[in-house]
């Protein structure tokens, strides 16, 4: 049975309280989009089954980065972002705008930095050159785990965020158990927070 979530409180001034979530079952479970930049300000999980389950909790986001020097070497293509890129080995991404050696559809195949990723690619050695103007490496659905397999008492509640974070529209939180309407979710969300 598919989760659903409702207002629990008025909007004020672009400012949603809290929204409940209710039926997280034995499949992926669609919480909450974002429609804007928001914070997500609390997130409780609540065992109500007869036993001790695991649920995981997850943000899926889009992440795009600029892309501001390459390197290959190898077969082993190098980019480097302006800034923190937010990706993750296994994530599939779009390079475009560096030039045609690299640009494509890859999997991450390693992180060494925040700035920095590399994927498989069969091609002579590049030198490590700046990319101007600016090229950008997108990842669609990259997942950010809140909580992975955290194992929930029966009857227990679970605070799985103590600090604030933020998400931005298009952003999506998730919920998924191993067992159909094991949980109900309460997440407190503030809209339109910059």
């Amino acid at each position: 049975m598919p989760g659903y979530a409702r207002a629990t409180g008025a909007d004020v001034d672009g400012i949603i309280a809290t929204t409940t979530v209710r039926n997280v079952g034995d499949s992926e479970q669609l919480l909450y989009t974002a429609t804007k930049k928001s914070v997500v300000s609390g997130l409780q999980v609540a065992n109500r089954t007869g036993g001790i389950l695991p649920v995981s909790v997850y943000v899926k986001k889009s992440v795009t980065a600029s892309v501001s020097n390459k390197a290959l070497t190898s077969n082993v293509a190098t980019l480097t972002t302006s800034a923190v890129h937010n990706l993750f080995a296994g994530d599939s991404v779009v390079i475009s705008g560096v030039d045609a050696t690299f640009n494509g559809t890859y999997t991450i195949t390693s992180v060494p930095t925040t700035t920095t990723f590399r994927y498989a690619k069969t091609n002579s050695n590049v030198a490590s050159t700046a990319v101007s103007p600016v090229g950008s490496a997108t990842a669609a659905d990259t997942i950010f785990y809140l909580a992975k397999d955290v194992r929930v008492e029966n009857g227990a509640k679970l605070e799985i965020i103590e600090n604030p974070f933020s998400i931005v529209a298009t952003d999506r939180l998730y919920a998924i158990s191993g067992v159909e309407n094991a949980f109900d979710v309460v997440i407190s969300v503030q809209e339109g927070v910059n």
